[in-house]
């Protein structure tokens, strides 16, 4: 028998909410809410969190609690890199089918790397916080300061943010317009990458094991900057990656010229490369990274003293 947790309803529903809350500020949560029905009234309402979570064995509660009119259950682990999101909900099933399956979707979204809240006066969003290794902290960015525009549109709170960098692309290079104090100025950041899995769990016909999953492993996320820009001289180049795969580092003037080339084998997740630019005449320069079939730019002015 599966040990259950009964709380008040007023009591978990205001838990829930604090929790619902708070998740914008701390990206390491895990919990699942599970509710039965009787009779369109509810019999049990429980919310699990962190380990207890984690440990609760979902297709063993459906299974014994079949004979319910309705069982409901959601939930999210997530961490810094990554989102899983599970769902159930026995209505419409047909509970006859005697297995539970579960179908997982994963898939890559991308990922600026900041966690902030709006300004009450709508003028934009304030960084709280930088995720290690992402795309933020490679561009530069830190606490305090205020996002306001993100490819020339007007950022006003913490959800437009979101929605803007997931209509963008993994590895697309966007402008940040930031102020901190009085100061105002723009940021090009190279978005990276986090996990997001959707697990739904259903009544099935077929046994589990004969079940199979797509899933899509998730890679560690790719972080690429340069910098100083613009520089008189040395652009430091770093690049992070997941993937072993042997490097193609390039330099190419404005015209597509290429004026340096060099392959990198055993790739053993980090790189930093210092590249003299002096040698070359003042402009624009476009600095690549290949590994396998993506490819990663950026442009440095070079601007000599």
């Amino acid at each position: 028998m599966i040990m259950r947790k009964m709380f008040l309803c007023t009591l978990a529903f205001f838990g829930f909410l604090n929790f619902s809350v708070a998740q914008h500020h701390i990206p390491n949560s895990e919990w699942l809410l599970v509710k039965t029905f009787e009779q369109n009234r509810v019999v049990e309402l429980f919310r699990l969190k962190a380990q207890e979570a984690k440990a609760f064995d979902i297709p063993a509660f459906i299974k014994e609690n079949e004979d319910l009119d309705r069982i409901i259950i959601n939930g999210q682990f997530r961490t810094q890199f990554s989102t899983t999101i599970i769902k159930f909900d026995s209505k419409d099933q047909n509970k006859e089918a005697g297995q539970i399956c579960k179908d997982v979707d994963a898939e890559l979204i991308p990922f600026l790397g900041v966690w902030g809240s709006g300004r009450r006066d709508l003028t934009g969003v304030d960084v709280n916080s930088i995720v290690p290794s992402t795309s933020a902290e490679e561009a530069g960015m830190t606490g305090k300061e205020i996002i306001t525009e993100y490819n020339d549109h007007l950022i006003s709170n913490f959800p437009e943010l979101k929605e803007q960098v997931l209509s963008s692309e993994i590895g697309e290079r966007v402008v940040l317009n930031i102020q901190k104090g009085d100061a105002e100025y723009e940021k090009l950041v190279i978005l990276g990458s986090r996990g997001l899995t959707n697990i739904n769990y259903r009544f099935c016909h077929e046994k589990q094991e004969d079940i199979i999953e797509k899933t899509l492993t998730i890679k560690e996320p790719v972080s690429f900057s340069t910098y100083p820009n613009p520089t008189n001289a040395i652009s430091r180049v770093h690049f992070k990656s997941g993937s072993k795969e042997d490097i193609i580092f390039s330099v190419s003037d404005i015209q597509g010229n290429v004026v340096h080339k060099k392959t990198y084998n055993n790739m053993e997740g980090e790189l930093n490369i210092e590249y003299n630019l002096d040698q070359h005449v003042n402009g624009t320069y476009i600095i690549s990274i290949q590994q396998g079939k993506e490819i990663y730019t950026s442009t440095v002015q070079l601007i000599k003293d």
